[in-house]
């Protein structure tokens, strides 16, 4: 086996592992969502991509032969992003919206089987390495718009200077993936892995800088959100006035939480309502 065999394999085993990691790195992020019942500022966009883009990968890598890594870690993305689109639209608060989304790429990848499947067969007039070119170019447009994805926030997080929408842990694994891929591509010389990815590596820093320059904002120990509630009490004929209740939150940490359950909670009002914080 040449030195450069033996490089390819290395790389082979090395893109393996990166590449799993990059397609479970978004449990972080829904593990916080777990616990909070709410996907908060995330965008859907990186969950749908995910298995949209593994998706068309898997037909590319079966059209170029490259069943390892290449069709394994695809196919592996389509499962890992179709799990968690199912459990961020449970816990979207816009399912309008989001199934909106997934109606569009299921159109998308509808179109996709059409393609793949007439080409394959040779129905469309085309050799496999001239599908393989064509279906290599769309990997490369749904590539980047994968490694763009959480990038689709940006705006947002500049104006609320928190980049609490932003998968950090996804930035940071994407960043260490593509430029594992980068070095396979270039030992395979495969062009149409070698830009998306470099362009993941690329797109990938810049979110990690701004993660850095506008770190997530947790809610501060004995942060009081109050809101104002109609009284239901106040709907009786006899009353001509509706009469409101306010509501004070506060947040606390579990570090407060224990203290505060030390003090004594005989002053507290009826309409007072300590919540523990989902963060921390």
């Amino acid at each position: 086996m040449s030195g450069n065999d033996t490089a390819i394999l290395a790389f082979k085993i090395i893109t393996i592992v990166t590449t799993i990691f990059m397609r479970i790195s978004l449990l972080p992020d829904f593990q916080r969502m777990r616990k909070m019942k709410s996907t908060g500022d995330m965008s859907v966009l990186p969950c749908v991509l995910l298995y949209a883009n593994c998706y068309l990968l898997c037909w590319y890598s079966y059209a170029v032969d490259n069943i390892i890594p290449l069709f394994l870690t695809a196919a592996l993305g389509v499962i890992c992003g179709a799990i968690f689109s199912v459990f961020f639209y449970r816990w979207t608060a816009h399912k309008r919206d989001v199934m909106r989304v997934f109606v569009i790429s299921g159109v998308i990848m509808l179109l996709e089987t059409i393609y793949g499947l007439t080409a394959l067969l040779g129905w469309t007039g085309q050799s496999r390495s001239s599908t393989g070119t064509t279906l290599g170019v769309l990997v490369i447009i749904s590539s980047v718009g994968l490694y763009a994805s959480p990038m689709a926030t940006i705006r947002h997080v500049i104006q609320t200077k928190t980049s609490s929408s932003m998968p950090f842990t996804m930035g940071v694994v994407n960043v260490i993936n593509s430029l594992c891929w980068v070095v396979y591509a270039i030992l395979v010389g495969d062009v149409f892995i070698l830009v998306p990815n470099a362009s993941g590596a690329l797109l990938g820093s810049i979110q990690l800088i701004l993660t850095c320059i506008y770190p997530r904002k947790a809610p501060s120990d004995g942060q009081i959100i109050s809101a104002v509630i109609n009284d239901p009490r106040a709907g009786s004929l006899q009353s001509s006035c509706v009469e409101q209740a306010l509501l004070s939150v506060v947040i606390n940490s579990p570090a407060q939480e224990s203290r505060e359950n030390r003090k004594s909670g005989a002053g507290d009002s009826a309409n007072f309502v300590a919540l523990r914080s989902p963060v921390g």
